[in-house]
């Protein structure tokens, strides 16, 4: 069988209010760290006190606050602007998210052989999936609404020991693709009667 490469991309719908949440924590990370500067500059300037507890309580706990808080806002702004990749090369899918159209970070990977399910997402296949104990659930969508062509469908996967149910945008052709290469009984039954 020839190799077979096919590539989608799940991307952003509500670019314009992704990127004001996005820039507006970053602002929010760079002011901390500022403030953080600010406050060792105060630091060094201020007569200390013959207390070393309460010198490192007014200066070194306000600095430590500002410094994990710009931390944890860096890592929160990218969580606002994803898109997500996903890749399928003969037999083996690849999932990965695209931060802000600037960082590509992978996510998962495994082969069609690990296929347990496929489906149209919000079936009743998928329901059960969902509230099966044990399961790890991911969304690989920023969007609400399907962009246009594409529909969300659920992927239920054993990777590495433990079973994944993934949400995915994707067109029908990245489904048959997977088809193609794994079992055809993966296929939920309702999915044609929808």
């Amino acid at each position: 069988m020839k190799e077979v490469f096919y590539e989608e991309s799940a991307t952003i719908q509500n670019v314009r209010g992704a990127n004001a949440k996005y820039n507006t924590i970053k602002a929010f990370s760079i002011i901390s760290y500022v403030i953080a500067v600010i406050w060792v500059i105060i630091g060094f300037n201020t007569p200390l006190v013959d207390n070393f507890l309460i010198n490192l309580i007014v200066i070194g706990v306000p600095i430590i606050i500002f410094l994990v808080t710009g931390i944890l806002l860096g890592r929160l702004k990218n969580k606002f602007y994803v898109d997500y990749d996903y890749t399928f090369v003969t037999g083996s899918i690849r999932i990965s998210k695209v931060i802000k159209n600037i960082k590509r970070k992978f996510v998962i990977k495994f082969d069609t052989d690990n296929v347990e399910r496929i489906g149209k997402y919000g079936s009743d296949t998928f329901y059960k999936y969902e509230i099966m104990p044990g399961i790890k659930k991911h969304v690989f969508t920023s969007n609400y609404v399907c962009s246009e062509g594409k529909d969300f469908y659920y992927l239920v996967a054993n990777v590495e020991g433990d079973k994944h149910l993934m949400t995915l945008e994707c067109t029908e052709t990245f489904i048959v693709n997977i088809l193609k290469f794994s079992n055809k009984t993966v296929l939920e039954e309702e999915f044609y009667k929808k």
